[in-house]
């Protein structure tokens, strides 16, 4: 064993013994969905991050500049990025572009906000609501979160490149287990609002 590897030995067993401030050095990034019909929770699950929203998220802390034309995810959320519905089926996978069959009708209305929940953690939301009546009566079986994002894998120090607008981040899916198919009730507003979460563990 050379001295790299014994230090690295220390190292753990100082840990598993809880001899070692471990602060920081790790961090869970939580991506929850909820879904609102009307003013009740129709259910509250958890989203996957596909490929080019881990590339987007990476990119904003390995880029060196940016400019006007280089803007960042949620650049006018509404226009560059938004919530959507579908109706496609099948699992989620790291390459997904879109989502598999989407509903085409825009968010009555789109808004965004960040907290810290508590010591340690930190959100950003987007929040999208279809007023009664916007949406047709379809059975919802995927939820797409679409930013403005960076599609390319940038360099360290680069320039972060012209984004995509309304390029997937995230989805969920009944095919994925994460909710049950519902059908839409056109009588009171959709509202859908998707949490992304840092919290240091």
């Amino acid at each position: 064993m050379n001295g790299a590897q014994l230090r690295e030995w220390k190292r753990r067993i100082r840990q598993f013994l809880g001899l070692r401030n471990t602060f920081g050095d790790r961090i869970i990034i939580e991506d929850e969905v909820l879904v609102w019909e009307g003013r009740k929770l129709l259910f509250k699950s958890r989203g996957h991050i596909v490929n080019q929203g881990l590339t987007d998220l990476i990119n904003w802390l390995a880029c060196g500049t940016i400019s006007a034309t280089s803007a960042m995810p949620s650049n006018t959320f509404g226009t560059n990025g938004t919530i959507r519905v579908g109706v496609g089926t099948g699992v989620t996978v790291g390459t997904m572009t879109s989502l598999v069959s989407e509903q085409a009708t825009q968010a009555s209305s789109h808004s965004g906000a960040t907290s810290s929940p508590s010591t340690g953690i930190y959100r950003v939301a987007w929040i999208a609501t279809w007023n009664a009546g916007v949406l047709p009566a379809i059975t919802v079986t995927e939820i797409g979160l679409k930013l403005f994002l960076d599609l390319a894998f940038r360099a360290f120090g680069a320039a972060r490149g012209a984004p995509v607008a309304n390029s997937l981040f995230s989805r969920l899916s009944d095919s994925d287990g994460d909710f049950t198919a519902f059908l839409v009730n056109t009588a009171v507003p959709l509202t859908i609002e998707w949490r992304l979460t840092y919290t240091f563990a």
